[in-house]
């Protein structure tokens, strides 16, 4: 082997080592942050908010009902019934009547998870619409849950 081709891999393995070593310092970073008071504050507060979406939506319709988001539904609320509820409801197929449409909206007041209610509109058999608000939960605040550190 010639002193050149050795100087290339010891340069090689110097560049390989302190690429590990930083990656290793900014993983350990990434973890303290994840573990920190803060984060942690904010991940619970993240979970209580989708767990009462989640029970306000039970209180309205079963796993069973054929369920729409109500029309005009804003990506953000799609976004929110879908990480609280998408799990468990279904989706009425295209073409038939959904039993309900579900929606969110930020009304605050006691009964409310952050400030958001999950409503239902039911259909019923003279044509009319009924809408019913969620119940069985409420997180205290305003506002939708801080984001998550990147």
């Amino acid at each position: 082997m010639s002193r050149l081709s050795r100087a290339v891999a010891a340069l090689v393995v110097v560049l390989s080592l302190v690429g590990l070593v930083g990656q290793a310092v900014r993983g350990n970073g990434v973890v303290n942050e994840q573990r920190s008071r803060h984060t942690v504050a904010n991940a619970t507060i993240d979970d209580r908010y989708y767990d009462c979406l989640s029970t306000q939506a039970h209180s309205l319709v079963s796993s069973s009902t054929p369920v729409r988001y109500r029309p005009g539904a804003t990506l953000w609320e799609a976004v929110l019934l879908n990480k609280s509820a998408g799990s468990w409801i279904t989706v009425a197929p295209p073409g038939s009547t959904p039993s309900a449409l579900l929606g969110i909206a930020h009304t605050g007041g006691p009964s409310a998870c952050l400030g958001d209610v999950v409503f239902a509109r039911f259909h019923q058999p003279d044509g009319s619409w009924v809408t019913r608000t969620g119940t069985g939960a409420s997180v205290p605040g305003s506002g939708p849950p801080p984001a998550p550190p990147l």
